[in-house]
């Protein structure tokens, strides 16, 4: 017999079994979808860890962090350091970071935020919903705004934070209001060698003599400019609340308007501030630029000297432990970029050999692919369970199928067909059971893919932003569950298959 005339045949019996057929090919499809449905969310979760991962850092990047103590470590943060990471093997580049924290007003609201001084690179990769990337040859200091930034945003007439309150960020533009830093600074090294009196004047000089010995590896470091850090501060700064901030506008319903609860003072110094655009997302979008601000790193470190005097202590920059801060700024951290991530491992044991803290998202990442490998086990083997059953259903029709049809069976054998043939046709019968279950069942799991995404991912998955799909079903597993359920048919069927071809001819065509 042909390959199209077994093919025939099996389509044929099939149908003259209507709905016997249709009630083994549900089973099948009840069973495919199971399985494909519980892959697709341990595969979901997957992803969406996956991109939060990819949002937080890539895997080839490793973040190092200064492990000082009051920074009497020669771990410091600092070009030196970079150099000495760029003479590592594998490193591809080494991009610096600077944090600082200053509370920021908009109008009538005020919030803490943390401005993050990053290269004009990682600021040309934030993807932003309106603006543009900060000028950094502005007088004034621009700034990037996560877009979740409004939500740290407080009324400093009530003290009331709207998102908090509400679930709804502040009804101000940041684009347009008139933007308010403050500086607070805090008791200066000299102010606090002072405070000891006038008899600890004269000793206060050969400390430092001391002192300055003491340092010298630290100080080693220090540039020209560095130098005149001082020099520049103490000139522009006097200069700076008059000539540089056209404030004077907005200081008398400041006066009147602010509540105990804010953290400007008579004391602090105002600083005209400026939104050059805001990050993609909206309120509930969540992505690794969302809750800070962001400046390029030179006009960060030129606001600060600006600011600041070499007495003065920054806020997150280290001292000495005699409460000396450094005449040159220091990093928050270094982003460490790794030309290949098979190297990152190797890369990441030699900056902790030099007594560095560093930390990588490809070992996180294999830690996570362990475990949800484990949880995608698990679900599919709860979804193979009703597969399993719809096998059974297969081996039930088909050996029901050799019974009723023996006399048919006996008949093919006396005209001469062979065994063979008479197992592929029963074969085929349970292969297209399979695989009329499976494509049915795939349309299924779609459908239900596509509701659950809809339902139920926005309420668990709210915290990894909008559109985040909690079930996912990629190509390769259609083609799998296809292929599966097909060859699950043949397997059931084959045993009922073999018994047709055991069959003796004359007792098979003798019976009723």
């Amino acid at each position: 017999m042909k390959i199209s005339d077994i093919l025939g045949m099996s389509l044929t019996n099939l149908w003259r079994r209507k709905m016997r057929t249709i009630l083994t090919i549900l089973g099948v499809i009840i069973g495919t979808a199971s399985i494909v449905v519980m892959l697709s969310l341990g595969l979901g979760l997957k992803q969406a860890m996956m991109d939060q991962v990819s949002t937080a850092g890539g895997l080839t990047e490793i973040l190092v962090y200064s492990d000082s103590d009051m920074g009497m470590d020669e771990r410091l943060l600092s070009d030196k350091t970079i150099e000495s990471f760029m003479e590592i093997e594998h490193v591809d580049k080494v991009e610096p970071q600077i944090d600082y924290n200053m509370p920021i007003q908009a109008g009538k609201y005020e919030g803490n935020i943390t401005i993050v001084g990053v290269t004009q690179e990682r600021l040309a990769e934030m993807e932003l919903e309106e603006g543009s990337l900060p000028d950094a040859n502005s007088e004034t200091l621009e700034l990037i705004f996560g877009n979740q930034v409004l939500g740290e945003f407080f009324d400093i007439t009530t003290g009331v934070y709207p998102y908090w309150e509400n679930d709804e960020f502040p009804n101000v533009n940041l684009m347009t209001v008139p933007l308010i830093g403050g500086i607070e600074k805090e008791e200066s090294y000299e102010d606090s060698e002072s405070d000891m009196g006038d008899s600890s004047i004269d000793s206060k000089d050969s400390s430092f003599s001391e002192s300055n010995d003491e340092f010298s590896d630290d100080t080693d470091e220090f540039t020209d400019e560095n130098d005149d850090f001082g020099d520049e501060s103490d000139d522009e700064s006097s200069e700076s609340t008059e000539d540089d901030l056209p404030l004077d506008e907005f200081e008398d319903d400041f006066e009147n308007d602010v509540a105990d609860m804010s953290s400007f003072t008579s004391s602090t110094k105002r600083v005209q501030l400026k939104a050059a655009g805001i990050t993609a997302g909206a309120q509930e979008d969540y992505s690794e630029y969302s809750y800070n601000c962001y400046a390029d790193l030179d006009s960060l470190k030129s606001f600060l000297k600006k600011n600041y005097s070499a007495n003065d202590i920054i806020p997150g920059q280290p001292t000495d432990r005699k409460g000396k801060p450094y005449r040159d700024l220091k990093y928050t951290q270094l982003i460490v970029n790794v030309d290949e991530s098979s190297y990152v491992e190797d890369v990441l044991q030699t900056i902790q050999d030099m007594g560095y803290r560093g930390e990588a998202n490809k070992e996180w990442l294999e830690e996570i692919e362990k475990e949800f490998m484990i949880i995608e086990a698990v679900l599919g083997g709860i979804g193979a369970i009703s597969l399993l059953v719809a096998a059974i259903g297969i081996a039930n029709t088909m050996t029901m199928s050799t019974y009723e049809r023996t006399k048919e069976i006996g008949i093919m054998k006396v005209l001469g067909c062979s065994l063979g043939n008479i197992r592929s046709m029963f074969l085929s019968e349970a292969a297209f059971i399979g695989l009329l279950g499976g494509i049915t069942g795939i349309m299924l799991s779609y459908i239900l893919s596509v509701a659950v995404n809809k339902l139920v991912a926005p309420m668990v998955m709210s915290d990894y932003g909008s559109g985040t799909k909690i079930s996912v079903i990629p190509l390769w597993l259609v083609l799998a569950a296809i292929v599966f359920s097909t060859f699950i048919g043949m397997v059931a069927g084959f045993f009922p298959a073999q018994r047709a071809t055991r069959l003796s001819p004359l007792a098979a065509i003798r019976n009723e």
